[in-house]
């Protein structure tokens, strides 16, 4: 009895020990393989192929779902399907990318009978696949067979296949010459309506090749044929995009419909016609700094049709500048290294980082076809320079809490990169508070200043500092905190203006607060002018400056508001009022609209247009500018010399609306034209006025 425990207790013993021995095995692989913790978190949750079953020359659609670890679909997950063996049928395309339900999908065309393996693999996950049994074609003889010479093409919008469709009747006898036989190429669709076509609304997409919700052509053929002895023959045009191509061929024989499908390959060219260059992250960290060190640069190669190249096109990568500090394609120290596409039409490197940061500038090139430049730059070591600034240079929080501004801190290396995110910066102010510390991200650190206890002088000093390479690095900036408008000044204004309508004259004013600050941004400025017009606004700067600029426009004067002497005229027109207000604050200058000279046209004489001979008949005089404005003070004289059938006699001089009275005109016995004349004495004058009039019996 205790030989046999003791047997018993030595296999428990063994069988523990080879339990743990392979336990750490297990573990010691699963840590050695270092995997894409993305990557193995997907799974193909599901690979199906409608119908199960495929007839030789017939399709079917293959469809997978990418889901992760949490059951959810995973949308954006490339996805590439395969057919082995390769002889029994191929799939189109190639590689498809998941959608927001996670679906990714694809087309299989059976070429020969027997069982097909379908496989669907995406990046770090299993492989999944299905088998699908393809069958021969029916022994009877189909009223209806598509040719196709050849079955792939370039997708390069000039190459050609020759269709040829034989049609039979329901005996097996050849369709009468003749008899039309439609055709149309796209993605694959069921005629619902049976019209040969598709037709919006009524037939059914069954395979979206660009996933736009819409049928569209692929390629050119010929949208009907005459059946010739049995047969109808076209030429297709093959597209510009490369993947599958499906032929509809439809007849009517004998009152019944005959329908059936074919498909063929649309590949790339042979050529490369350009390369999109692209790192997988712009912005990597030097070497040793605890960030992504690290980067993939993709080259995507296209041919002159847009559609990506297969495989195996050597790609050349260049590093055509950097900053010399050790950074390498793939780990050699080299100015360029050779890679090959993969079936996507990619070829990539690795861009490892060196101990200096600055700006990496790449290129890509197939034989002479050269790719644009890339950039990927390598940043940053510790902090060496930090700049502070606030959003506002001024705002209105002089003995006013909680007016709020933004604070931007600006932390760079010794290159002038932006240093690593996560870098702690502190912020200080004597006057009022602000939020105490943040972290930067690209290089930018953010705080908010807030008016507040204790005050000052009104101006806030803030600081931020930060540890960097040699110790703590700091910088300050000031913030004015501004009170309400205290004065308001004409910096500048026009004392004088011609009374003319369109004269413009400048006006620079400056606001300040009560300590002789300058007013924030923006502070709205009301102006008032008693003649003329000029247009309000608001002040600029805050910072440097708060000033304010706009125009006063002169205006025709509807008399002569300033008549000092009533016997001569001062060439003054008015004096008016020019008022700037600002809050509560306003300030009033004098801007003087000056009147010009006498100007005859503008003039007017106002008198009876037929006299009667011998008749005496008053006149009256109105003077003004050439602008129209009214001129006082004119002493008006008859003007005998020029006057004409009659005698004019009488002087006055012009009131406020430039009219003078007292004149009289009287006719001469004979009959016909005379003239009515006056003269100006001003010296502001010197013109004669005259009228026609008419002398009647």
């Amino acid at each position: 009895m205790k030989r046999s425990s003791f047997c018993s207790t030595k296999v428990i013993w063994w069988l523990l020990l080879a339990m743990a021995l392979v336990y750490l095995m297990m573990s010691c692989g699963e840590r050695s393989t270092p995997t894409n913790s993305k990557a193995r978190a997907l799974v193909i949750k599901s690979l199906v192929i409608v119908p199960p079953t495929v007839q030789e020359g017939r399709t079917g659609v293959v469809d997978a779902v990418v889901e992760d670890d949490a059951n959810n679909p995973f949308s954006g997950v490339i996805v590439s399907f395969s057919v082995s063996p390769s002889n029994i049928g191929y799939c189109s395309p190639q590689v498809d990318t998941t959608d927001a339900n996670g679906s990714a999908g694809t087309v299989f065309t059976a070429t020969a009978p027997g069982i097909a393996i379908i496989r669907a693999s995406i990046e770090g996950a299993t492989a999944k696949t299905i088998q699908v049994e393809v069958v021969a074609s029916e022994a009877i003889t189909k009223p209806l067979s598509i040719e196709i010479t050849p079955a792939v093409l370039p997708a390069d919008g000039i190459s050609t296949s020759q269709i040829k469709v034989t049609v039979s009747d329901t005996s097996g006898n050849p369709a009468k010459d003749g008899t039309l036989v439609k055709f149309t190429v796209g993605e694959k669709f069921e005629d619902v309506d049976s019209d040969g076509y598709f037709t919006e609304g009524i037939d059914e997409l069954k395979y979206d090749v660009n996933q736009d919700g819409r049928w569209n052509p692929i390629g050119f053929i010929p949208y009907y044929a005459f059946i010739k002895k049995g047969q109808a023959t076209v030429n297709y045009v093959a597209g510009l995009r490369t993947g599958t191509a499906y032929i509809k061929v439809t007849a009517t024989v004998g009152g019944y419909l005959i329908q059936d499908d074919a498909s063929l390959l649309l590949v790339p060219t042979d050529s490369v016609a350009y390369i999109v260059l692209i790192p997988d992250d712009p912005t990597i960290q030097v070497r040793g700094t605890g960030g992504v060190e690290a980067t993939q640069i993709r080259a995507i190669c296209y041919d002159d049709n847009g559609n990506r190249v297969g495989a195996d096109f050597p790609v050349e990568f260049y590093i055509i500048s950097g900053p010399d500090g050790g950074e390498s394609l793939d780990g050699v120290v080299s100015d360029s290294i050779t890679t090959k596409t993969n079936p996507y039409g990619e070829a990539s490197v690795t861009l490892l980082s060196g101990t200096k940061s600055g700006t990496v500038r790449l290129r890509a090139k197939v034989t002479t076809v050269l790719s644009a430049s890339t950039i990927v730059t390598i940043c940053a070591g510790p902090p060496v320079d930090i700049s502070l600034t606030p959003y506002y240079c001024n705002i209105p929080g002089c003995k006013v809490d909680c007016v709020e501004d933004s604070i931007c801190a600006c932390v760079v290396d010794r290159y002038g990169n932006p240093v690593p995110d996560s870098t702690s910066v502190y912020f200080g102010t004597e006057e009022g508070l602000v939020l105490p510390s943040d972290k930067t991200k690209q290089g930018y650190a953010y705080s908010v200043y807030i008016s507040g206890d204790p005050r000052n002088d009104c101006i806030a000093l803030v600081w931020a500092e930060t540890r960097g390479e040699d110790g703590i690095i700091s910088d300050t900036c000031t913030i004015i905190l501004s009170g309400a408008p205290a004065s308001v000044t004409f910096l500048d204004y026009p004392h004088t203006i011609l009374a003319d309508g369109i004269s413009e004259g400048h006006i620079l004013i400056e606001v300040l607060d009560a300590n002789d600050y300058f007013v924030v941004d923006s502070t709205p400025v009301k102006m008032h002018s008693v003649f003329g017009s000029v247009a309000s606004g608001v002040t600029k700067d805050g910072c440097q400056t708060s000033l304010f600029q706009t125009y006063l426009t002169s205006e025709v004067l509807a008399q002569d508001y300033s008549m000092k002497y009533p016997d001569r005229d001062d060439s003054v027109g008015v004096v008016s009022l020019l008022t700037a207000k600002c809050g509560v604050e306003s300030t009033t200058v004098d801007v003087t609209f000056l009147t010009g000279t006498t100007y005859s046209e503008k003039c007017s004489i106002h008198v009876v247009e037929y006299i009667p001979i011998g008749a005496t008949v008053p006149v009256v005089v109105f003077v003004k500018d050439a602008y129209g404005n009214p001129l006082g003070g004119h002493h008006i004289v008859a003007d005998q010399d020029h006057s004409w059938r009659g005698t004019i006699t009488g002087s006055s001089y012009t009131n406020e609306f430039g009219e003078a009275t007292g004149f009289f005109f009287e006719a001469d016995v004979s009959c016909g034209q005379g003239v009515v004349a006056l003269y100006d004495e001003d010296p502001k004058g010197g013109v004669c006025i005259a009228f026609n009039v008419l002398i009647v019996p």
